[in-house]
């Protein structure tokens, strides 16, 4: 009977491993693509404008996450897929694609209007029109991720990414202002519907059943609230900002969350990505539980510590030299930021982790604890400026670690020893790294070098440094860097 348990043996952690290097390219290419095309716009547009833009963000995210309304999440977690729910599921998906649509549209004036922006009306509305168009292809996504084809998104986020890319640059240089992000999303939507169609070998049909749905959304009701809180706990700063300072602040604090943003995605989400469907796999196996949640951890968090460090301690001559000098302030709250290299990694991997072991209530409990308390702080540090706003947040995020382990202890068994003994190794590494390059900087910019020699001096330093104090401090590195050498000198030998 143990023998037919499913284990985080060999072959799935080769699968596990293969799906998160794909995913790892497919983050990548998305990351690379939004991040140029928002330099482009950080360059060629005013602060306002960016903070506009923001707003139109935060409401085509939340229309996104309530159209889905977490059924997509059911193909992974069913055991079984019939033509009749698989059916049920894809139809469903389109009805709530259309119908938020519909709902952004009517109320695209109301929120332009509320937050003081009337030109991101027009932007906002065309932009829901990705909701409907993306339903078309997300079921067929759906199908070939569980089945670990991680390799077939990432190489459609690629070619979308290149071709929505593009166009956005183009559009930006012709001076379309904001609707050059507008543009890169329809672009980009449409070629992954075309490749996600053809990734997987399904027809649609019509066997729709209410039961089907019925059951479905009564079980994702905690998923969807989850998803809203999660978004409304990272995003209710700007809201606040835009109200009680105004858009040109907004643009400040987007442009400096979107750069760590970019950095954590790029590091955490392709590990956090594939462990729905490994831990899924092995939730029944307490020790294979551990063991492939403290795998997956160690090393999302190899990569997330060391780059949202090494970010932070270079913001300050880093943002302003990629985005421009008006964005001199941006750099100092980027640096702010960087102190969520802990909880940034923890808390991406709370809400997988939970959802594989079906601890729909805890996730609630945490969400809805991380979004008061950001409200709360937020509203207290408003007074006081962006700066203090900043640091709010990091407090808040650093305030509900305890909570989120002991949660994941309460559903898993996984205690806080085997998520620290995971990531202590990159953290003590990472914060050796972070004290000398704030030592460098402040060194080279006394002896008055310029912008791109400094990082280009302190880059590869503070990676260097890293790695030696990384392999110094852990046998466990030590031993997965011995393993491919010794197994390529054996090759050559």
């Amino acid at each position: 009977m143990d023998a037919e348990r499913p284990r985080f043996d060999a072959e799935l952690r080769k699968r596990s491993k293969g799906s998160i290097g794909w995913t790892l390219l497919r983050f990548l290419s998305d990351q690379v693509f939004s991040f140029i095309v928002f330099v482009m716009l950080a360059r060629l547009l005013t602060r306002a404008e960016i903070g506009a833009f923001a707003v139109i963000a935060i409401t085509a995210e939340a229309f996104r996450i309530i159209s889905t309304a977490g059924l997509l999440q059911t193909i992974a977690r069913r055991r079984e897929l019939t033509p009749e729910f698989l059916d049920t599921i894809h139809r469903s998906q389109q009805a709530f694609a259309i119908l938020s649509c519909g709902i952004i549209v009517l109320l695209a004036r109301p929120i332009a209007e509320l937050m003081g922006a009337p030109g991101i009306a027009l932007p906002l509305a065309v932009q829901s029109f990705v909701l409907p168009l993306a339903s078309l292809g997300v079921t067929h996504m759906a199908l070939r991720l569980r089945e670990f084809g991680h390799r077939t998104t990432a190489l459609r986020s690629v070619v979308s990414g290149l071709v929505g890319g593009g166009a956005a640059i183009a559009a930006a240089f012709w001076g379309a202002g904001i609707w050059a992000l507008v543009i890169q999303r329809l672009v980009s939507e449409a070629i992954g519907v075309v490749l996600s169609r053809r990734s997987y070998d399904w027809t649609p049909g019509w066997a729709f059943a209410w039961p089907i749905l019925r059951g479905n959304l009564m079980l994702n009701v905690s998923l969807i609230y989850v998803q809203l809180v999660f978004l409304a706990t990272v995003r209710i700063q700007e809201m606040v900002i835009g109200a009680g300072i105004g858009l040109a602040a907004v643009g400040i604090y987007r442009t400096a969350w979107r750069t760590v943003e970019l950095i954590s995605r790029g590091a955490i989400q392709p590990f956090t990505t594939v462990a729905t469907q490994t831990l899924a796999r092995v939730k029944n196996d307490r020790v294979e539980l551990a063991r492939a949640y403290r795998w997956m951890i160690a090393r999302a968090a190899a990569i997330s510590f060391p780059a949202l460090v090494g970010f932070g301690a270079l913001a300050p001559v880093a943002v302003p030299f990629v985005f421009g000098a008006k964005w001199h302030e941006a750099g100092e709250l980027a640096q702010v930021f960087a102190f969520m290299a802990l909880p940034f990694t923890l808390n991406f991997f709370a809400s997988p982790s939970l959802s594989a072991l079906g601890a729909g209530r805890s996730l609630i409990a945490l969400s809805t604890t991380q979004l008061v308390l950001s409200a709360i702080l937020t509203l207290l540090a408003l007074p006081y400026g962006l700066f203090a706003i900043a640091v709010s947040y990091v407090v808040r995020a650093y305030s509900t670690v305890p909570m989120q382990i002991w949660l994941l202890r309460r559903a898993s068994g996984i205690g806080p020893r085997t998520t620290f003994a995971a990531v202590g190794a990159p953290l003590a590494a990472s914060t050796v790294m972070g004290v000398a390059l704030v030592f460098g900087l402040r060194a080279l910019q006394s002896a008055g070098v310029g912008a791109p020699m400094i990082l280009l001096a302190l880059v590869p330093f503070g990676a260097a440094l890293y790695a030696a104090i990384l392999l110094i401090v852990s046998a466990e590195w030590r031993a997965m860097i011995a393993g491919p050498a010794n197994r390529f000198r054996k090759a050559f030998a």
